[in-house]
């Protein structure tokens, strides 16, 4: 009796929690596939299931990435950001992705670009990396180049945080007991001899420590076209500088700087940014290029108000 008592109770408790989780679905792009995640993970199968993605192959890890890919796949600003780079790059560019997470852009672009494209990606929190590393091979990319490491304005180690949200990862601008850290190799971009070619993007998205990033790239910056950066107000000021410093630096080393708005049109930056979350940021010091790469999407370039 006290055994079927316990039974009972235990279905009821599945059942609340699964119409709980009904009901968390129904925001999302696909509540299908949310429930179906979360179904594999209670019985701990999700990472041997792989999906499709943009046009390439994702092992079903458990971290907030993967999960927009996975049941918000089109609607996310991830997915935004993709079809714009999509638009821009060419087959046989050199892209560098700076921040790559698992590899939501530098996997697709890679294989939708072709071998002639090559795409380096770095990622420099250990676990993050494993799950990039273990994508890429299931893509079987042999123009995809992969990277452990922190960059940022000098060589040695920084202490990095170590949290499950793999998108809130960072450089830790003030260490604390309190907060889970490790250390992690650390190089300036313009060290590394991959770097020493010219480039066709230079994409940054690290969670603030963006300024730093640039700071160690002066002369890579001198051999790119095109930047995607990320800027984030609350970031940035947690390391002691602002987004208008940020615009400010690229600008007086000879960048021009649009907007990307949610619907994938280009704004020229204000003098003073105002960035109330955060936004993304390209960069071009030849407008006329960026202009003519982004024509047959139909997206305006403004020049002369840049």
């Amino acid at each position: 009796m006290v055994d079927d008592t316990r039974s009972i109770a235990a279905w009821r408790k599945a059942i609340r929690h699964w119409r709980w989780l009904y009901q968390q679905s129904r925001p999302w792009e696909s509540p299908t596939r949310y429930l179906l995640f979360h179904l594999l993970k209670s019985i701990r199968a999700h990472e041997k299931v792989s999906f499709r993605y943009a046009g390439a192959r994702f092992w079903l890890f458990d971290t907030p990435l993967t999960h927009l890919m996975f049941f918000h796949a089109s609607r996310w600003h991830g997915a935004r950001d993709l079809r714009f780079l999509r638009q821009l790059l060419r087959s046989g560019d050199i892209i560098f992705d700076v921040g790559a997470n698992v590899g939501s852009h530098a996997i697709p672009l890679a294989r939708s670009l072709g071998p002639a494209t090559q795409v380096y990606a770095f990622e420099p929190h250990p676990r993050i990396f494993s799950y990039l590393k273990a994508n890429a091979a299931l893509n079987r990319l042999d123009n995809l180049h992969l990277y452990n490491l922190a960059l940022g304005h000098q060589e040695g180690e920084v202490c990095f945080t170590d949290l499950h949200t793999d998108d809130l990862n960072r450089v830790l601008a003030h260490p604390s007991p309190e907060t889970r850290t490790l250390r992690v190799a650390a190089k300036r971009l313009d060290s590394l001899e991959c770097a020493q070619q010219p480039l066709t993007l230079l994409k940054i998205d690290v969670e603030g420590y963006e300024r730093f990033v640039l700071e160690g790239a002066e002369q890579t910056l001198q051999r790119t076209d095109f930047l995607f950066i990320e800027a984030n107000a609350e970031n940035t000021a947690e390391y002691g500088y602002s987004v208008q410093q940020l615009a400010d630096y690229l600008r007086a080393r000879g960048w021009r700087l649009y907007r990307l708005s949610d619907e994938g049109q280009l704004q020229p930056l204000p003098a003073t940014p105002i960035v109330t979350d955060w936004e993304n940021w390209v960069g071009t010091r030849a407008a006329p290029l960026l202009r003519e790469r982004l024509a047959p999407a139909g997206i305006d370039v403004p020049i002369d108000d840049a």
